[in-house]
């Protein structure tokens, strides 16, 4: 499952903190399914439930929500861009623990299509990308993290908001 790599991927850049506290991150994979159409390709798709669970995390919900939708940008667009997906594909449970720390669990439909092939007698395994949607939108909308600030900065048409 490669996304759930590129999830903790997304989160640990955003957040050094869960470099130095690696325990304190948790991605892993419920409710899964293989998806196969019997046809003469070996190919299928992974549906499965994705889910992140920061544990005494020293933040606030949008900071980690925010790595969250970005990863969705680029590896599940269609939570973002398609209704019926938008509706019910990104939900959270959360605990607040005391002023300074949550514990929160996301909870992630996601899809991995898989490309199966044999060349020259070996077999051949490649988990596809999503394709863009609207690279336009995608290019306007950025999100950065710059330096161990732990600091987000969003791009706006070139314009950058700082959000502390």
């Amino acid at each position: 499952m490669l996304k759930a790599k590129l999830m903790r991927d997304i989160i640990t850049e955003f957040h050094p903190w869960f470099k130095t506290n690696p325990d304190a991150l948790e991605v892993y994979v419920t409710r899964g399914k293989v998806i196969a159409t019997g046809t003469p390709s070996m190919s299928f798709m992974y549906q499965y439930e994705l889910n992140v669970l920061a544990m005494d995390f020293p933040g606030d919900l949008d900071r980690l929500t925010i790595p969250i939708l970005s990863w969705a940008r680029q590896h599940q667009p269609d939570l973002l861009f398609n209704p019926e997906r938008r509706r019910d594909g990104i939900d959270f449970d959360a605990d607040i623990l005391n002023d300074d720390t949550i514990d929160v669990l996301y909870v992630i439909k996601a899809t991995e299509r898989v490309v199966v092939a044999m060349e020259e007698g070996e077999l051949v395994i490649e988990h596809l990308a999503e394709p863009p949607v609207y690279p336009e939108i995608l290019k306007a909308w950025d999100v950065l993290v710059t330096g161990p600030t732990d600091e987000f900065h969003l791009h706006r048409k070139g314009k950058a908001l700082n959000v502390q």
